[in-house]
């Protein structure tokens, strides 16, 4: 049902993910990316890359990154690649709790960002995606998970969404041998949706 949503959708949200400023977007955590973007050729991973905002600016910012983006809605994938068609990104159509693609093809990265993904897993596969992202982030990475928390249940049943709570959350990733570094404060949406807010949790590797 979620994924229906996303393909049916995919031109005008994309239309809508494409007009934020990545800066302003995560400007409450982006002193904590802000030193993986001044070495040449760190490795990002964008797991959830919707229309290609997020790939798109670290691969314009940060000398030789290599960025690989995943975005399992077949059509959001298209207009993403579409989007950065000119620039050196390696799409996958992959998703979570496995990432068999990622695996296949990649060993670590320097820098993993999980956009709204846990939203959409139950706590099996969460345990799970934790597992696979551990394994694909490299000693001294950093990842970012975005969680969205949202009180209106007609758009949680649409989306196909459910809320995750971040202390519960931080404790999964723990025993995923990760540690929580930040939580930031409950978010405005940038669309200003008054139901949903947001919310970014920092890890880095125990």
């Amino acid at each position: 049902m979620a994924a229906q949503y996303y393909e049916n959708n995919a031109l005008k949200l994309a239309k809508i993910y494409q007009s934020h400023c990545f800066e302003s977007l995560h400007a409450n955590w982006l002193a904590y990316l802000e030193p993986y973007l001044t070495i040449k050729g760190m490795s990002f991973l964008d797991i959830g890359a919707g229309a290609g905002r997020d790939a798109k600016f670290i691969v314009e910012n940060v000398e030789q990154a290599q960025v690989v983006a995943v975005e399992p809605v077949s059509s959001l994938n298209r207009l993403g690649q579409a989007y950065t068609r000119d620039l050196p990104i390696n799409w996958y159509r992959d998703e979570l709790p496995c990432l068999y693609e990622v695996k296949k093809h990649c060993e670590q990265f320097d820098v993993i960002l999980v956009s709204s993904v846990f939203n959409y897993l139950d706590t099996h596969a969460c345990v799970q995606a934790l597992l696979t992202i551990r394994s694909l982030l490299k000693p001294k990475g950093l990842l970012i998970v975005k969680l969205r928390h949202c009180v209106d249940k007609e758009e949680l049943s649409k989306r196909g969404l459910t809320n995750v709570d971040a202390g519960e959350f931080t404790a999964r990733a723990k025993e995923a041998d990760l540690v929580c570094e930040k939580v930031t404060a409950l978010e405005d949406d940038a669309q200003g949706r008054v139901h949903t807010k947001w919310q970014t949790l920092l890890f880095t590797p125990i």
